[in-house]
């Protein structure tokens, strides 16, 4: 889980915004790809998930300056029809191409009802949930998946929790009204194996599995990750192994909108006077904690752990940046 951390500083969002913006730029890359890196990375922050915010920006300068990570990509669309496309992120930053895929499916949604969009051939998307905001803010359904297609090959004496590959993640969006949170399911899909857990409920470790070959398949599979260009044996830009599902649903075409919404509201309001978990103090469905730390921390303050900020400091001296604090 994202805990707020406590050893770190609070920084202004849009100090920071246009600190790691300046990091980017000055390896360099792009202008506006190091603009859209730094939005959505602080736009994460903004919401508590730490573990996809600021913290990623030295890896992604690592993969920029050693080339496993393409710096001026040019992603291209592959195939398009009335509600699908599919994307080559030609070895970029995943969130180049994700965020070109989202763009694209949300107004195919409006006008058929529902699209999907993949993408392959990229790095690090980021947070799979940003996406999906995209669709939300739309008044849209958002789905997101990110992953790979099987691996080459397969070590037979480990158990079988090793096919997954990583913890592919899954989103899940769905708009609320203007006051209220939206429902926003964002998680990565791997349990961590702990055997003495698995013999008392080996039911969960099942269940996540499925779900991150579900993820795999609809990203690295359906994206086309198995095919010779982008096959992760041969690529270019090593580190751009990486595919995506983007969906984008329009309400309209199933019910009214403002009934959906104040149905997910009435959810929301309803959920939080049950009993919450023992040792929590409230019931609270996903997307809630988010939405309070993003109406609190732009008065507040983004908190940033000391591991980023020892990081980023030691970046913007490297790249000859100056940053916004003592």
């Amino acid at each position: 889980m994202n805990i707020p951390p406590t050893d770190g500083i609070r920084v202004d969002a849009e100090s920071l915004c246009s600190l790691v913006r300046s990091i980017f730029e000055n390896i360099p890359i792009p202008a506006d790809h190091a603009r859209l890196i730094a939005d959505l990375l602080v736009d994460t922050e903004l919401r508590g998930v730490i573990s996809h915010g600021v913290g990623q920006v030295e890896r992604y300068v690592r993969d920029f300056q050693n080339g496993t990570i393409n710096p001026e990509p040019a992603p291209r669309l592959l195939k398009e029809g009335p509600v699908t496309a599919t994307f080559s992120g030609d070895g970029g930053l995943g969130m180049i191409v994700a965020t070109k895929a989202m763009s694209l499916a949300i107004p195919k949604a409006r006008d058929q009802g529902v699209a999907i969009a993949t993408t392959t051939y990229h790095g690090h998307v980021g947070s799979v949930g940003k996406y999906v905001r995209m669709a939300l803010r739309e008044d849209l359904i958002g789905i997101g998946f990110s992953g790979r297609c099987a691996s080459p090959q397969y070590d037979y004496e480990a158990i079988v929790q090793a096919s997954i590959q990583g913890s592919p993640p899954l989103a899940f969006g769905f708009p609320a009204g203007p006051d209220h949170p939206a429902f926003l399911l964002d998680m990565a899909s791997q349990v961590p194996w702990d055997e003495a857990y698995f013999k008392k409920m080996p039911q969960v470790f099942y269940k996540a599995m499925g779900l991150s070959h579900v993820a795999n398949i609809l990203s690295g599979t359906l994206g086309g990750q198995m095919l010779p260009e982008f096959d992760r044996r041969t690529i270019q830009h090593e580190r751009a192994d990486q595919s995506g599902f983007f969906m984008a649903i329009d309400i309209e075409r199933f019910v009214p909108p403002e009934a959906f919404k104040n149905d997910i509201d009435h959810l929301m309001d309803e959920v939080r006077k049950m009993q919450p978990y023992p040792g929590y103090t409230e019931a609270l469905l996903p997307g809630v904690l988010e939405w309070q730390k993003e109406r609190a921390y732009p008065q507040e303050g983004i908190p940033i752990t000391a591991d980023a900020k020892t990081a980023i400091e030691q970046l913007a001296d490297e790249l000859g940046c100056s940053v916004p604090w003592s």
